[in-house]
């Protein structure tokens, strides 16, 4: 359910270890198939749909790259970064020259995306499923989530039968979790739901921020009670659309590396998760570091580094237990939108999107949405939404021939500290999806399909204004 991207080299440019990334919290976004579980950095995957090998000034996307690309760029002509080397406004790494680190000698994000935040290429503006169309080569390579094709476009994944409503001219709250600190930042924006959806598209119809203020909110990013006010740092020149507003990722990776707080298992005499130091100063305290992935490998990836093993608890620790923030202002227009969340990285040459589906209604003729209500649906269950385990109807006691498939861990990424997903055999009492949160020892889980099935609810329009059912 996350996946790793690593970069790996001499030199300069030091390894890069990680197990995913970024991912929309609010609204639930298409991407996370429904799912709550490895929230809210990772909500079902989530984090998985990017792109890799895009940097700014590029027609297309290079894909899985060497080191030196990583170092320097990957095509003829990139363009000049429109933030500058070592901004320390909008900057989020490599802020600060330190004779003692070879990394900070030279301006190795120059051509990454948040540069020049909007104009580097994607393949999908939904993203793909492990962020290209093969694994790639090793040092370099990324799976999807579990259950999910490599390379797959977040643009062809089902609507939730969960929709967000939102109301004209008002103002509507998302949000978006880290679960690896690449620095960076982001901006929504919107497709009409009948239009083709692409990056052209969404790029038509940004979204306003509203006020210059943002949120950590805690709670697995869905307590509204519990809420710590920040300031907002937001850029609208140099921006692709142009005029358009980014707002920079509010929280600091460690500034001990280039790693920025990932697993360095060079530091021979220190521990290789250090962090006694921040890339630019913290919005709130312990609202620093680089999140879950420092230490949530794969177990192959734990045999070729194994100082960087760590316990559940330790991942617990690592784990940010917040979403950020924002108010967006709402269009004018009704109707049926996709709204497609960016993040640009600005430590590696990758872009994050998710997207979700929203309906824009007129004041007075309905109620909108309450946000960051926790949400376990049944799309994994359902034919309707395509769901991965909806061939499994008729495998709850069979689990021979093509039932095995039912009763068989789902291929895609597996965390060490995570669990891995199965369509049947590991609910909880009630049949719905067994509870979990970051420290716990579940090494099995399934998303509840013999609740749903029993309370027969994939038979909902996809994509209506219905939730089906909260599981607990």
């Amino acid at each position: 359910m996350l996946s790793p991207y690593r970069v790996c080299g001499t030199g300069i440019i030091l390894t890069i270890c990680t197990e995913a990334h970024f991912a929309l919290v609010e609204p639930p976004s298409r991407n996370s198939q429904g799912w709550s579980i490895v929230g809210p950095g990772c909500p079902g995957g989530a984090c998985l749909f990017f792109v890799q090998g895009s940097d700014i000034g590029c027609h297309t996307v290079n894909g899985v790259q060497t080191w030196k690309e990583v170092l320097f760029h990957a095509c003829k002509h990139p363009d000049e970064p429109t933030i500058p080397f070592r901004d320390k406004q909008l900057g989020t790494y490599n802020l600060d020259f330190e004779s003692s680190k070879p990394s900070t000698w030279i301006d190795w994000t120059k051509y990454h995306p948040w540069r020049k935040p909007g104009s580097a290429p994607v393949a999908d503006p939904c993203g793909l499923a492990g962020g290209w169309l093969k694994a790639g080569n090793v040092g370099n390579g990324a799976k999807p989530p579990q259950g999910i094709p490599q390379g797959m476009p977040g643009s062809k994944l089902s609507k939730l039968f969960k929709k967000t409503v939102w109301i004209a001219g008002g103002i509507a709250e998302v949000a978006w979790a880290i679960q690896a600190n690449h620095g960076g930042g982001y901006q929504y924006r919107l497709c009409p739901a009948g239009s083709n959806l692409t990056e052209e598209c969404f790029q038509k119809h940004p979204l306003e921020f509203v006020g210059d203020k943002q949120w950590l909110q805690f709670g697995r990013g869905l307590n509204r009670s519990n809420r710590t006010e920040i300031p907002a740092t937001r850029v609208s020149e140099g921006t692709v659309p142009a005029g358009s507003t980014w707002t920079r990722n509010p929280i600091p990776a460690c500034g001990d590396s280039y790693l920025g707080g990932a697993c360095d298992d060079r530091r021979f005499l220190t521990s290789p998760f250090k962090c006694s130091s921040t890339l630019f100063p913290a919005p709130a305290p312990g609202a620093f570091g680089y999140g879950g992935a420092a230490c949530n490998f794969e177990h192959r990836d734990y045999a070729a580094h194994p100082r960087c093993n760590c316990t559940n608890q330790m991942f617990a620790d690592h784990t940010f237990d917040f979403s950020i923030v924002d108010q967006v202002r709402v269009p004018d227009t009704p109707g049926e939108y996709v709204l497609s969340w960016r993040h640009d990285s600005e430590q590696t040459p990758q872009v994050w999107q998710n997207c979700a589906d929203v309906r824009i209604a007129e004041k007075g003729t309905a109620e909108p949405t309450t946000p960051f209500e926790k949400y376990d649906g049944c799309e994994a269950c359902c034919a309707t939404t395509h769901g991965i385990c909806a061939n499994c109807t008729s495998c709850v006691t069979n689990r021979t021939g093509d039932c095995a498939y039912c009763w068989t861990p789902l291929p895609g990424f597996s965390p060490a500290h995570a669990p891995v997903a199965q369509c049947l055999g590991h609910e909880s009492s009630t049949g719905g999806p067994p509870a979990w949160k970051p420290g716990d020892d579940l090494g099995l889980w399934s998303p509840g399909c013999t609740k749903c099935w029993a309370d027969d609810a994939c038979n909902v329009e996809t994509g209506s204004n219905h939730d089906v059912r909260t599981i607990v």
